[in-house]
């Protein structure tokens, strides 16, 4: 990420120690990390920020990666990153999962994955 943008790249992680051992599909943050980069952030000429975040509502895990970025164009659909997060949580999840992107008050976009929370010992694992 740093690399893409340098200076013009802040970045948040808020993850409660009690998930960090939760099993959570990697690639997928990595995509939608990317996504936020690409779409969001490269295109401001001053840059922005990431935040990382992740909390549990009852049995669900929901890991948000929010953008300060020029937003999203509701009508553009699903690229080839977010169609595979949306296929990769189908085979992994079935219908107990779901990707979903929004567009905050606040400006930027929201792309929030919420699964079956399931804490793990195999910490960072890439499922």
């Amino acid at each position: 990420m740093q690399a893409r943008m340098g200076a013009r790249l802040a970045v948040s992680i808020d993850v409660p120690a009690e998930m960090l051992s939760a099993t959570f599909p990697v690639m997928m943050l990595q995509i939608l990390i990317e996504n936020a980069i690409k779409h969001g952030l490269e295109p401001k000429i001053q840059g922005g920020r990431i935040d990382i975040r992740a909390s549990v509502d009852g049995q669900m895990l929901q890991v948000d990666v929010l953008d300060d970025g020029i937003g999203f164009n509701i009508h553009a659909g699903d690229g080839i990153g977010l169609a595979n997060v949306r296929e990769r949580l189908r085979i992994l999840y079935g219908n107990r999962a779901q990707l979903v992107i929004e567009a905050p008050l606040t400006g930027g976009t929201r792309a929030s994955v919420r699964i079956p929370y399931a804490p793990d010992i195999f910490a960072g694992s890439s499922k």
